[in-house]
């Protein structure tokens, strides 16, 4: 693929140019995903997420000012998107009742256990962790993003995101040492 700087593409993509468009979109489209479906655990949920933060970054793009600052913008609107997701879905949940529940049927619920252990321990760890943690957690870890960059992201000092990884990791550990796999 080209590697047509990120300044060059924001400014071709405020022209409306739809090549420079689809390059943004191609750049971060796999980490954006990945990031979702780590959060929400549910492909459909996440290619949602993905689908709105560039709906929203790409109807925004004439709001960017800095080419250092708009990867972090990108992501913050998809971590924005994943908390309002987040959100309405456990309104949702709230206010629903599974339909085996209802038919007094038990194959669905089967089904939900057999997926959850396929996802294994670390994955069941890391979505037991507050939204905050986790969050941090695979920003750092899982996509590499250095504590300034996660802080500018969140709106927390790169101190805050040092601790709360900390704090993060020391609950993986101790969740997978519950269930003796240290």
């Amino acid at each position: 693929m080209d590697q047509t700087p990120v300044s060059e593409l924001i400014r071709r993509g405020k022209a409306g140019d739809p090549r420079a468009l689809e390059e943004i979109y191609g750049r971060f489209r796999t980490a954006i995903f990945s990031l979702a479906l780590r959060h929400t655990g549910d492909r459909a949920a996440a290619e949602d997420i993905l689908q709105d933060t560039f709906i929203k970054v790409l109807t925004h793009l004439g709001d960017v000012q800095s080419e250092e600052t708009f990867p972090a913008w990108v992501y913050r609107i998809a971590i924005n998107t994943c908390y309002s997701h987040l959100r309405g879905r456990r309104s949702r949940e709230n206010r629903t009742v599974a339909l085996s529940r209802v038919e007094g049927r038990t194959e669905e619920a089967v089904y939900d256990a057999h997926e959850t252990s396929l996802s294994g321990p670390l994955e069941e760890a890391i979505a037991r962790l507050p939204e905050k943690l986790r969050m941090i957690f695979l920003l750092h870890d899982v996509q590499g993003f250095k504590h300034a960059e996660i802080g500018a992201m969140l709106g927390v000092s790169a101190g805050t995101s040092k601790s709360q990884l900390f704090k993060a990791r020391l609950r993986i550990r101790d969740f997978l040492k519950t269930r003796k796999i240290l």
